[in-house]
């Protein structure tokens, strides 16, 4: 999305333990300090949400906090803390392995917090410099991260969520050792539901046909669309999908093939049966 533009109003710039926070209007940030000492400052999201990294010796922890007004806020500070309230319960029904850890949900600050561990690791996301470093892993590496995510998502269709709004930028990868955590799950929604916006939540590489069309079934076939093509983030190319680009093995490449099937009834019926195609066809090295 791009910035504000040249006509707008320069934001407001505070400061919260010598880093620079902008907003569009001043804000008191005083209550991060519950927490510690603020390292990192993440002020460009489109969400209307404020994060932070947070210390207190050598306990890290990231804060998402709604309520700030924001410079590149999509929606108003109350829709905000409406929103994040909502995604608590998605990050306490998730909690497992290669998911965030949340630890406390707060009232704060005039707003509304989700503290999680820090998780030391690179984001897969293509905006993100060290995503190099995640595809310079080897396939086999990378390959048993696709399968912990998709395993993720087979235990959250069992417990009825349906992924919206997932893609690369919801991944963190450890370089050393390949381990996945995902992260801003925020958007994930009960389902089956029906596409009430028209053009959902969500970055167009990872988005179904029916994300676009108000009205249609939005459910765990949906979740396989976005799954497919996060394939092609960690093995090939998320934006063209294309063999050519392709790191992992053919029948690799048709597993993801068959979740990012236009046509809904020709794709994986189910997350499961999506996650076994993966199983199976990288036991075939």
């Amino acid at each position: 999305m791009p910035g504000p533009a040249e006509t707008d109003p320069p934001p407001h710039v505070a400061f919260v333990d010598g880093l620079p926070v902008r907003l569009s209007r001043p804000y008191d940030l005083s209550f991060l300090g519950r927490w510690g000492r603020v390292f990192r400052v993440f002020d460009d999201q489109d969400s209307g949400n404020l994060c932070a990294g947070v210390e207190r010796g050598a306990d890290r922890v990231f804060v998402k906090f709604a309520g700030a007004p924001t410079v590149r806020s999509a929606v108003d500070p109350e829709h905000a803390v409406t929103a994040l309230r909502s995604a608590q319960q998605v990050y306490e029904e998730l909690r497992g392995p290669n998911v965030i850890v949340l630890r406390e949900a707060v009232e704060c600050g005039g707003g509304f917090a989700l503290v999680f561990d820090w998780v030391d690791a690179d984001p897969l996301g293509r905006q993100y410099g060290e995503a190099t470093r995640v595809r310079a892993l080897p396939v086999a590496v990378r390959s048993a991260a696709v399968q912990s995510i998709l395993d993720v998502h087979v235990r959250a269709a069992a417990r009825g969520w349906v992924a919206v709004d997932l893609y690369d930028g919801s991944v963190l990868v450890d370089p050393s050792t390949g381990a996945a955590t995902l992260c801003d799950l925020d958007f994930y929604r009960r389902g089956p539901s029906v596409n009430d916006r028209g053009r959902m939540w969500g970055s167009a590489r990872f988005m179904s046909p029916e994300e676009y069309e108000r009205g249609a079934r939005i459910d765990e076939v949906t979740t396989v669309f976005a799954l497919g093509a996060l394939t092609h983030s960690f093995l090939g190319d998320d934006a063209e999908k294309d063999r050519g680009s392709w790191a992992g093995t053919p029948a690799q490449f048709a597993v993801a093939a068959r979740a990012l099937e236009p046509d809904r009834s020709r794709r994986w019926p189910s997350v499961a049966a999506l996650a076994d195609g993966w199983r199976e066809a990288s036991a075939r090295v």
